[in-house]
């Protein structure tokens, strides 16, 4: 059903070695959490695959894909910089490869989160803050083991260290990750 060859090989033509390699690690954590939670394991395995298919555009890249989908001009914002590949990689993977809702959503809301958010979007979320072949983290190593227990205290602990992180820095949660912050708690 989905051409994983060609998706590799786009994939190695437009991203680093290392985003590439993150991307494979969350491919192969998508599918174990959905075979886990019951879901498509070969659909997560795509989704996770390419999650990060735009984390590397250019800001040009970036203004031709918001311009030729009437994205908000406000996901140029400093602030969204690290996320506003979310957002144009879902309308790059329904562009290039046709990709249904689910997929370019789990796309999307890998970053920040949603409310509420599928089954299929947490998983994409989760694998994407857990995948490590080599986690030496320990903290990362009990999000690794709870993810195949209780994925909603998972999302809610990686959302609280994102939470920390931010606020360390000055920042705060986007508002939509707030709210799925609450309804967690």
């Amino acid at each position: 059903m989905y051409n994983i060859e060609k998706l590799k090989n786009d994939l190695k033509t437009t991203l680093s070695e290392y985003r590439y390699n993150h991307c494979l690690m969350v491919a192969d954590e998508a599918k174990k959490l959905a075979i886990n939670y019951g879901l498509d394991s070969e659909k997560a395995y795509v989704a996770g695959l390419v999650h990060d298919i735009a984390k590397e555009y250019s800001d040009e890249e970036n203004l031709k894909w918001i311009q030729k989908y009437n994205l908000p001009k406000e996901l140029l914002a400093e602030h969204l910089k690290p996320v506003i590949h979310a957002d144009i990689g879902a309308v790059v993977v329904k562009e290039l490869y046709n990709f249904d809702d689910e997929i370019c959503n789990s796309i999307k809301y890998h970053s920040i989160g949603n409310y509420p958010m599928t089954l299929f979007e947490k998983i994409i979320f989760v694998a994407d803050k857990i995948a490590d072949n080599n986690p030496t983290d320990e903290s990362l190593i009990e999000l690794q083991k709870l993810a195949y227990i209780d994925l909603d205290a998972t999302l809610l602990k990686c959302i609280e260290y994102t939470k920390e992180y931010l606020e360390q820095r000055g920042a705060t949660l986007e508002p939509i990750t707030q709210k799925l912050l609450d309804s967690l708690k």
